[in-house]
């Protein structure tokens, strides 16, 4: 898209009174609808120690972050959600915890993307904290860290863990955002749009282990090391 219609789709997207400061509304999307083509099997569902799945690792730490109004599990068809932990079947019991079908999960990230923050467009967010299922070593203290920054400034669009620069989830979304996510196709994630001058937002730098995520056995098989260690 060129950087002319991103302009106009933010312009469009802003409010006339903008949110104040300290106010923003945040819920979480977790996106848990991947095919796990690299690993030959539902990767959700591995577990890194005994009863412990890797899909339900880092939902509990967004379910422990009071600051996310509710949280989104975006999954594919068919997904039976044994993989849930049991404190997370709880919040879904009381509506803080939700799971939302995206059907067309497997024409690519942008897609799973998409259905979850269309929800989170429902629930009138103004921000969307953007998890993926198979990071299991994300840090209860690295979401706070990022919300805090997001709720500083009142103009932010995004805010990003950095790995050396590089902007990666998790990430907040805000609102004048979800327009041109909108029109991402296949594997595109927002990544892509944080360059444009259209969006401004900061990148918060976090450790190397907290960007770790499971898509070949290999790489499980580490992940099960550091897990228990």
């Amino acid at each position: 898209m060129k950087q002319e219609k991103m302009v106009e789709l933010r312009k469009k997207a802003k409010p006339e009174n903008m949110v104040e400061l300290g106010k923003k509304k945040i819920v979480g999307v977790y996106l848990a609808a991947g095919s796990s083509r690299r690993m030959g099997t539902a990767k959700q569902s591995l577990e890194l120690a005994v009863g412990v799945s890797l899909g339900g690792i880092a939902l509990l730490k967004a379910l422990a972050c009071a600051e996310l109004e509710q949280v989104i599990v975006v999954v594919q068809e068919g997904d039976t959600l044994a993989w849930l932990p049991e404190e997370a079947r709880g919040q879904l019991a009381s509506g803080r915890c939700r799971t939302v079908v995206c059907r067309d999960a497997g024409l690519g990230m942008a897609h799973s993307l998409r259905t979850g923050i269309q929800v989170a467009e429902e629930l009138a967010a103004d921000g969307a904290m953007v998890m993926l299922a198979d990071q299991p070593f994300i840090e209860e203290a690295m979401l706070d860290e990022l919300i805090d920054a997001y709720k500083a400034d009142a103009d932010y669009d995004y805010v990003a863990s950095g790995d050396q620069g590089i902007p990666k989830p998790p990430v907040i979304l805000g609102s004048r955002m979800w327009s041109a996510i909108a029109s991402l196709e296949g594997d595109a994630g927002a990544r892509a749009l944080f360059h444009l001058p259209a969006f401004r937002g900061q990148i918060v730098e976090a450790a190397a282990l907290t960007f770790m995520d499971i898509d070949t056995p290999q790489q499980y098989e580490e992940a099960k090391t550091i897990y228990k260690s």
